[in-house]
């Protein structure tokens, strides 16, 4: 009887260890999502920075170029 306890009790431990370890890489996951996510929020707004800076170069260098390099 006694012996039945103790594998009972080992079990049980075994068990509670196992819920700890999930639940410590259900939170690193998690944590991963979460940073993944705000890269790729940061990444959108690199790439919107991107296209607006290029449009504003764009811009002027066609600007700079009709009112100095135009003939007339």
């Amino acid at each position: 009887m006694s012996d039945i306890r103790e594998r009972l009790a080992r079990m049980e431990e075994r068990q509670v260890g196992l819920c700890s370890m999930l639940e410590r890489s259900l939170s690193n996951y998690g944590d991963l999502v979460n940073r993944v996510t705000a890269l790729e929020k940061l990444k959108g707004h690199f790439y919107l920075a991107a296209a607006i800076v290029g449009t504003a170069v764009s811009i002027s260098w066609e600007l700079i170029k009709t009112k100095f390099f135009s003939k007339g």
